[in-house]
């Protein structure tokens, strides 16, 4: 989801929750407590992921194949695998692919992968990369 629609849509979750608050404030039920909280915590998180929506970007990173998971399906019969690049970083770079993707590499092999800056799960490109001579 865009950043924007996270910001509209948290900030109307707050609106409700923060107007429910106030027009009950003398006669409060548990219900429209329940409902209030419900919606100013939604509303919170919806804004956060916005903003952090609105400030990510894709960024490339480049790495070694060190290790390659099986295919795998998921829950939704989708056959994935994985891999675990080696970056020059403590910890590898784990990287979900499809099956299709997951077929073209072998551990060895030279990768650049392009993901979210904020949540590396988010995978979008994976690439071949010349040896480096």
């Amino acid at each position: 989801m865009h950043g924007g629609l996270l910001l509209i849509a948290g900030s109307v979750c707050l609106a409700g929750g923060v107007a429910l608050v106030i027009t009950r404030f003398r006669t409060p039920t548990p219900a429209i407590v329940a409902v209030a909280a419900v919606l100013i915590v939604a509303g919170f998180a919806l804004v956060a992921n916005g903003i952090l929506a609105l400030l990510a970007r894709s960024v490339w990173t480049q790495g070694t194949v060190r290790d390659c998971r099986p295919h795998m399906l998921n829950a939704v019969g989708v056959r994935r695998g994985v891999f675990a690049l080696d970056t020059g970083a403590s910890e590898p770079f784990i990287v979900p692919v499809d099956a299709a993707t997951y077929g073209a590499f072998a551990v060895g092999d030279r990768v650049r992968v392009r993901h979210d800056n904020f949540n590396r799960a988010r995978i979008y490109a994976v690439e071949s990369v010349a040896p480096d001579d």
